[in-house]
């Protein structure tokens, strides 16, 4: 039976536009450098930090890989100075890239707050579900927007992709959420708004996906056995479909199960 919901965050709960090289998220991360006495212009930050980036890309065996940005970060600190990496301390580096890391999310932020009845649906849900969140995000932002949102308290278990450096559709981000809740695949709905990443690869694994913003399966999924749902708000009801499709199919089962000899016999000695 179903005990976990597990949603995807970005566009699923949150209504967010970034633009992550834009101006006003390097100027962000120059300012507060130069602040501690790194001087590096917009422009050249923006090229090492890319170069930092494409490095890790090239350098992973992943399929589906994730960047990690607060190591983006650090690998730029690294190459621009060795002596300001020194003035930071042995455990100075890692805490002030993520800070970078940071920065740059928050100063690159256009559009961002909950979907309509995102709040409405997890209380719906947390009263008879433990819920988790399964995030292609970075780790140095996902639990933090939680908290700025006021939703962490919903969630007993946040996978994060750039903590592992996987993203979805691997189904070891969904294994390794479904082992945190203490459930297993069958015994788990995602949520999410991507046809491929959310709904294909969820039910991979013997995840119940729904897929939320569409009218009817899309064409791709045909075969897929996805529940599309026009709005968040409609969830809970998807949830619950859910929960009665199962429970009827384990009534027919019961009911089609040929009788053990065990059984034979005590019919037997009763007739």
């Amino acid at each position: 039976m179903i005990t976990a919901v597990l949603f995807d965050f970005y566009d699923t709960l949150v209504d967010i536009k970034t633009e992550d090289w834009g101006d006003d998220a390097m100027r962000g991360v120059a300012y507060f450098l130069r602040y501690r006495g790194l001087h590096l212009r917009r422009a050249e930050l923006r090229e090492r930090a890319r170069d930092a980036l494409q490095r890790q890309i090239d350098g992973s065996s992943e399929l589906h890989f994730q960047f990690d940005l607060a190591l983006m970060w650090r690998n730029v600190i690294e190459e621009s100075s060795p002596d300001f990496v020194a003035s930071l301390g042995p455990e100075g580096l890692v805490p002030f890239s993520q800070s970078l890391a940071t920065i740059q999310r928050s100063q690159s932020r256009v559009q961002f707050g909950l979907v309509d009845g995102a709040i409405e649906t997890l209380e719906a849900l947390a009263e008879h579900y433990r819920l988790g969140v399964v995030s292609d995000g970075q780790g140095a932002f996902v639990r933090a927007e939680l908290r700025e949102l006021g939703i962490s308290r919903y969630f007993d278990v946040v996978v994060v992709a750039g903590d592992l450096g996987y993203r979805k559709p691997d189904p070891r981000l969904f294994r390794h959420a479904i082992e945190q809740m203490g459930t297993d695949s069958t015994g788990s709905v995602y949520v999410g708004t991507d046809p491929e990443r959310d709904a294909r690869a969820s039910d991979a694994i013997g995840m119940h996906p729904i897929l939320v913003g569409y009218r009817s399966v899309p064409d791709e999924l045909v075969g897929v056995p996805v529940r599309p749902v026009r709005e968040l708000s409609h969830v809970p009801d998807a949830v619950a479909s859910v929960v009665a499709r199962l429970r009827t199919q384990a009534t027919h089962q019961s009911v089609a199960k040929p009788a053990s000899p065990q059984d034979v016999v005590e019919r037997t000695s009763h007739a």
